[in-house]
């Protein structure tokens, strides 16, 4: 399937597999972690670094300034933003260390988060902190279940009027790797009122959410485009409000330094520039194969009937939210504690990287609140039947452990008696 052969009545599911790269024999259901590139998306890529090779001088003195704008334009057009306000940086997390290090802050200032923070960007608050005198962090605890919008806006208005010295809030559009839906537009608002600077952490929400970033009016709001929009890996976006522009710079101080906020990132040294030139593609083909509407319908109906069908099949618990916070392409599911995977980071990353080379899944298996978590994440490539074999090959996990379990009991009471 070529790129301009594209059109909405493409068939999602098992058909669309064959559109991506991904490993023939494996279930893959993490799309939220890396992403997947299409087939016509790492082409497009290829041709680029082909004619990079052919002239390195023309492409970095020359050609590459006409691609970046393209796609700088393509993205804004997507995001509801003027392009002067958007940038590429490499990752979220290289956006979010960006603006939080590059603030001005003054003694006394407070870095604030929350419990649900993914947590690279907790740190980076703590080592902010560390770097500036007399600036401190603060974290802000949210538990499940959680009620309502109302609930969390409330929260942190409570936290705001206790705190009067915060500089900046975190905001999350969903969580990671809980996958709540966060009442954004509520809380930039709550942000302002309060004279808080409003950074969002919108790493899952290009694609996935209808973000128009000028209605926003979020303070600096930075994204990934290679979870959900289909990018190689390597670009995300970095949306800055033009009354900040002055004091948001790259982490790397390049040729630019100084000059507007597009210069200023356009060409941080000798990097690989292709994954965001490439953007402007990959937004066409998000476009072509049916845009949000047709995606979203289909990614959200799917991820909800795997939901019910793994909780069923584990008789296990569901993340306690409203369903008006349930991210459209993801769902988390309470596990059973286990025996042989502890809940720490260590037993998760053992219980998946088990699950992966025993049953050839791959998926997400979280510490969320003490306990293992499953994260489903549902894309057009995606199937029914592919949750139901993870429903079926974790409850083998399951019933095994309960047997070691019996059996070690057993064993003691024999020792005993």
């Amino acid at each position: 399937m070529k790129l301009e052969n594209l059109h909405e009545a493409v068939e999602f599911g098992a058909k669309m597999r064959e559109e991506f790269s991904l490993q023939k024999g494996e279930t893959f259901l993490n799309n939220g972690s890396f992403g997947a590139v299409p087939n016509c998306v790492q082409e497009v890529q290829r041709r680029f670094r082909e004619e990079i090779e052919r002239h390195p001088d023309d492409w970095y003195r020359r050609s590459i300034y006409k691609y970046w704008h393209e796609s700088q334009k393509a993205v804004a057009d997507f995001m509801h933003c003027d392009p002067q306000d958007l940038v590429c940086v490499q990752n979220a997390t290289t956006g979010l260390n960006t603006v939080l290090k590059c603030c001005p802050y003054k003694p006394g200032d407070i870095l604030m988060y929350t419990t649900l923070t993914f947590r690279p960007i907790a740190y980076t608050c703590q080592a902010t902190a560390d770097l500036y005198e007399g600036v401190k962090t603060l974290e802000m605890e949210i538990k499940f279940p959680i009620s309502s919008d109302d609930e969390i806006c409330e929260k942190y208005e409570d936290f705001f009027k206790s705190n009067p010295n915060t500089k900046i809030a975190i905001l999350d559009a969903i969580t990671s790797p809980s996958a709540v839906v966060m009442p954004l537009k509520r809380l930039v608002t709550l942000c302002h009122r309060y004279g808080v600077l409003a950074l969002v952490d919108g790493a899952h929400a290009p694609g996935v959410l209808p973000i128009n970033l000028t209605e926003l009016g979020a303070d600096a709001f930075i994204g990934s485009f290679h979870k959900w929009m289909f990018t190689p890996r390597g670009c995300a976006i970095l949306y800055v409000k033009r009354e900040h522009h002055a004091w948001v710079h790259p982490l790397v101080t390049s040729w630019n330094h100084g000059l507007s906020l597009e210069k200023k990132f356009y060409i941080v040294a000798t990097d690989d520039q292709t994954p965001f030139i490439t953007a402007k593609y990959a937004v066409e083909f998000y476009q072509r194969i049916g845009g949000m509407d047709k995606i979203i319908s289909y990614t959200s109906k799917l991820a909800s009937e795997a939901h019910v069908y793994i909780l069923k099949k584990l008789k296990a618990e569901p993340l306690q939210i409203p369903q008006s916070m349930e991210s459209p392409t993801m769902r988390v599911i309470r596990l059973p504690d286990l025996s042989q995977y502890p809940c720490t980071l260590e037993g998760s990353i053992a219980f998946h990287t088990d699950i992966r080379y025993k049953y050839n899944i791959q998926c997400a298996i979280e510490v969320i609140q003490g306990h293992l978590h499953l994260r489903i994440s549902t894309q057009v490539y995606n199937t029914l039947e592919e949750y139901k074999r993870l429903a079926d090959c974790l409850l083998e996990v399951i019933q095994a452990d309960k047997n070691y379990k019996t059996s070690s009991t057993r064993s003691l009471t024999d020792r005993i008696y």
